[in-house]
């Protein structure tokens, strides 16, 4: 048998059908999944046949996605649930309702994030990007543990990013009350999701838990959206006639 080769800028679907994937009845939940990378991931792993669960802020968002989904891969056990990383309240709102049903857990890809947003703050206080990006997955993972061993094998998926390199842990100032700055409260944000990965992994892989964290390239998504066009182009994503540098993946191949 010829083992498939990828590259850089395959697409997800490419990468199951090599691997000709079978998750059938597998449970799989996926964080922001209602753009971006997100939604491509959801749908090339519900063409394994997978029972994936995307999660939403906006819950007419999130079953349009479900629709555009169950049509495109012909699997109807794709669902949405509410979820509101801002909150923490609506992290255990989301494991309450999520563990009431009995299911197990295969797969976790903690995806949605943020990205060098103006200076804000969670509903529980804690700056934006920190609370949204890293925070609020700790808190949804260690509290599906229970269905994670009741799945195992199973992994947990931190998508990272590159950026993570810029700065460690803010550990004088975690919050940012002084003199933030977006892009190193960002890259805290994306080391503490790599921190995570490797002790969740540490503790838990020989109860059949695997953590990994990732870096999925560069992908001109919705997570730009706080950054003004001049900067984009300054940092060398767009070329000077306003098209993306050729480095850059679709969301296809970015999932």
């Amino acid at each position: 048998m010829t083992t498939p080769i990828f590259h850089a800028k395959s697409t997800a679907i490419e990468v199951v059908k090599g691997l000709n994937a079978k998750l059938d009845g597998k449970v799989v939940i996926i964080t922001g999944a209602t753009s971006g990378i997100g939604v491509e991931t959801a749908r090339a792993l519900a063409s394994t046949n997978a029972h994936v669960i995307i999660t939403a802020r906006d819950m007419n968002r999130g079953a349009q996605v479900v629709e555009d989904i169950k049509k495109t891969t012909k699997n109807n056990q794709v669902e949405v649930m509410e979820l509101d990383l801002t909150s923490l309240q609506s992290v255990r709102n989301f494991v309450n309702q999520f563990q009431a049903r009995k299911l197990p857990i295969n797969i976790l890809i903690c995806n949605a994030g943020i990205m060098a947003c103006p200076y804000s703050k969670t509903v529980d206080g804690f700056e934006s990007q920190f609370g949204v990006n890293h925070l609020a997955h700790f808190l949804l993972t260690t509290s599906l543990l229970p269905e994670l061993k009741a799945g195992k094998p199973s992994r947990v998926i931190a998508v990272s990013s590159l950026a993570n390199k810029r700065n460690g842990i803010h550990w004088d100032d975690i919050n940012w009350e002084k003199n933030y700055d977006k892009w190193l409260a960002y890259a805290q944000s994306k080391t503490a999701n790599i921190l995570f990965a490797k002790q969740l992994n540490r503790l838990y892989a020989s109860e059949g838990i695997h953590a990994y964290s990732l870096h999925p390239g560069g992908i001109l998504t919705n997570l730009q959206k706080d950054l003004p066009i001049e900067e984009q182009r300054a940092m060398g994503w767009f070329k000077e006639d306003g098209t993306a540098n050729d480095l850059f993946k679709n969301v296809e191949q970015g999932a």
